[in-house]
């Protein structure tokens, strides 16, 4: 296993494979978030409005393997101390905010295969495989459900957002190297 004294380039950047993680990860977010909005074109029933959810579906279904991965990842190989321009305060909020947006990034999906799985419909994965509903059809529970969905997905990416917004501070204000940790191509 590499470690920070062995290869000191590693120990201020996360590895190549986090970064790709990363930055797969905030795509499929936009994805799957961006489709939602196209939903209003197609009326229900239409061959372009199943395209919508099941895109949907599947990109979150992506995000949850992609977390997955970045967990392991964070366990099993090396992972940069935190960086030294971060006063104590700063790390812990850092450090909330991470564990917050990895637990929206398991919820939010896992919410949303309980939504399908009430409204009757089964899981597909890019038409690869699908999971069958394990549950009745609840519609009542569905709209409760959905409403949670969105809940947490909205504050995925406000939070997303903010971690955004406060990597741009470091970089252009503070001009530190926190926003370069994660960068491609380091």
């Amino acid at each position: 296993m590499t470690t920070h004294a062995s290869h000191p380039a590693v120990a201020h950047a996360y590895s190549q494979p986090l970064r790709a993680l990363h930055w797969l990860t905030v795509f499929a977010i936009i994805v799957t978030y961006g489709v939602t909005y196209l939903e209003a074109f197609f009326e229900r029933g239409t061959a372009g409005r199943d395209l919508i959810w099941s895109t949907h579906i599947s990109v979150g279904l992506t995000i949850l393997g992609f977390v997955a991965l970045r967990l392991v990842l964070r366990v099993v190989g090396p992972v940069p101390p935190p960086s030294a321009a971060l006063s104590r305060p700063a790390h812990l909020a850092s450090t909330a905010v991470h564990v917050l947006l990895y637990v929206l990034l398991v919820a939010t999906p896992l919410v949303g295969i309980y939504l399908a799985f009430l409204r009757g419909n089964e899981v597909a994965f890019f038409g690869l495989f699908t999971i069958p509903s394990p549950v009745g059809v609840d519609r009542t529970a569905a709209g409760q459900v959905k409403e949670v969905h969105e809940l947490l997905a909205n504050g995925l990416v406000v939070l997303a957002l903010l971690h955004a917004a406060a990597a741009l501070v470091h970089h252009h204000v503070l001009k530190d190297d926190v926003l370069r940790r994660m960068l491609p191509g380091r």
